[in-house]
């Protein structure tokens, strides 16, 4: 028979795992799939272009994102002292984001419309759960001034980061979304580790 806290130091290894993995899978799949692409600009090309239907890693690449979505969504039904509105918009941030990686661009220079608004509709929600991790008056892994701090840093990149795409003389896009990409990951991260770790 395990005891509770055994049981609680397996539970906090695997947490921890999926916290690394969450943070880096990502992140490590376009940099190892951007060598296997030639011509590929990981500065000025997103990450939709390593998964469009001409890329010779798209499934590579749209595996990776749909095991990131689903991470996300296992990881809102797992974290503690988080706001049920919270919860909610990380899996409408996990819904869009495997929708993104099924409904892809047709080549690297023709877009889908669709999958342009579900990848938007990805990163708004990845960027606006923060502020509404923690319910107004309660204890939360963070609190919600941090959230909303955190919520307002991650739409200006983003916006930012949009702003390159929607122009054609845009040159930036590519490194601008992998810092988006690689902050929220890495917050998501710390934030599944650190709101298992906080214990009532």
């Amino acid at each position: 028979m395990v005891d509770g806290t055994t049981a609680h130091k397996v539970n906090r290894f695997w947490v921890g795992l999926a916290a690394v993995l969450i943070t880096l899978q990502l992140p490590a799949t376009w940099l190892i799939s951007s060598y296997f692409f030639p011509g590929y600009n990981s500065v000025a090309q997103s990450l939709s272009e390593l998964s469009a239907d001409d890329s010779p890693v798209r499934w590579v690449v749209r595996s990776s994102i749909l095991i990131q979505s689903a991470l996300i969504f296992v990881m809102s039904f797992s974290v503690r002292r988080t706001a049920r509105t919270g919860k909610n918009l990380l899996r409408l941030s996990a819904l869009f984001l495997a929708l993104a990686a099924l409904i892809s661009s047709p080549s690297q220079t023709q877009y889908s419309t669709a999958h342009r608004v579900l990848s938007f509709l990805a990163f708004a929600f990845g960027c606006l759960w923060p502020a509404f991790a923690t319910a107004k008056g309660a204890r939360g892994t963070v609190t919600r001034r941090t959230g909303v701090l955190v919520s307002l840093g991650f739409l200006v990149l983003t916006l930012i980061g949009w702003s390159f795409w929607i122009f054609a003389t845009q040159t930036y896009f590519g490194i601008l979304q992998r810092i988006n990409i690689l902050n929220q990951s890495a917050f998501i991260g710390w934030y599944w580790w650190r709101s298992f770790k906080r214990l009532d």
